[in-house]
């Protein structure tokens, strides 16, 4: 059965070098699935300036995010004793505005499968859509119970937010980069977002504090689609991940081995981990050599 995927990456100009990596990474391992980023809109100019676009469809806020939202969005950086300021709903940060997008992505991405990736991913080998399809035929979604108390916060706070009960249920982490999203499932949950709060669904995400996309869109496959379209699985060795501040110098100790003995097929260094695309570049080569490109 052939599957239909749709890599999503949202982006910004802070951003601009990983992504540029993450798409050369897409052609160095020849991988065939249609991309789409979508980036502030007032970085547009700086994305279509960039190297390998074999497949690339990029896209501003603006072609995603309402209006109002996109207005929203745009004002976080105003001061408070600007008049504007105070104008309309409260102002929203950036990182929220990027989950707002992934959640709207079925407006402009057409295949049943959305596998959402950061910036901060690349590629080291080629996958296909069927790396993000069950046995089955339904879409995977990454789910698993080693969470710490954030992260456990996160799936906690999207409960609540639909209302579900806590008693007996297990917390559990679907905060994954690749993140796989069923289009049928975010325009089913947006609808029922917006028949349990009586606003826009955008607007009722805004009003609740600390809620994030992922294991919004985790509790609503469970528990609410009760996995009728997705099946939850692990990433095993699909994807190598350098996320947390003791990772800051691992990276530089073990990738090379680690893509040798494990064979992972995306690495995830992220942002947060203050290294920049130079310097880790030379690990990269030496993965692809690894992996035959």
């Amino acid at each position: 059965m052939a599957h239909s995927v749709t890599l999503v990456t949202p982006s910004y100009a802070k951003d601009v070098e990983r992504f540029t990596l993450q798409r050369e990474s897409i052609e160095r391992c020849g991988i065939d699935i249609p991309h789409c980023a979508i980036v502030h809109h007032e970085d547009l100019p700086l994305f279509e300036k960039i190297p390998f676009k074999r497949n690339l469809r990029i896209l501003s806020t603006r072609d995603v995010l309402p209006p109002r939202f996109e207005a929203r969005r745009l004002g976080w950086g105003r001061r408070r004793r600007e008049l504007a300021y105070w104008r309309g709903r409260p102002p929203i940060h950036g990182w929220f505005s990027q989950q707002l997008v992934k959640l709207a992505t079925p407006q402009v991405v057409e295949t049943e499968g959305i596998v959402c990736l950061d910036s901060d991913a690349l590629f080291v080998d080629r996958v296909t859509s069927d790396d993000f399809y069950a046995p089955d035929g339904r879409l995977n979604i990454y789910e698993t119970e080693d969470v710490d108390c954030e992260m456990g916060e996160w799936y906690i706070r999207s409960m609540r937010f639909f209302n579900e009960s806590l008693r007996n249920r297990p917390i559990l982490r679907t905060t994954y980069t690749p993140a796989p999203l069923h289009r049928q499932v975010l325009l089913d949950m947006q609808a029922y977002i917006e028949k349990c709060h009586n606003v826009f669904w955008m607007e009722a995400m805004a009003r609740t504090e600390m809620i994030m996309e992922y294991s919004t869109y985790g509790v609503y496959a469970r528990y609410i689609d009760k996995f009728d379209h997705v099946v939850p699985a692990r990433l095993d060795s699909l994807c190598l991940y350098y996320i947390w501040r003791e990772d800051r110098d691992r990276l530089f100790i073990d990738l090379v081995d680690r893509v040798r003995s494990d064979k992972p097929k995306i690495i995830l260094v992220n942002s947060n981990l203050d290294r920049s695309v130079s310097d880790y570049r030379a690990l990269v080569e030496q993965a692809w050599a690894i992996q035959g490109y």
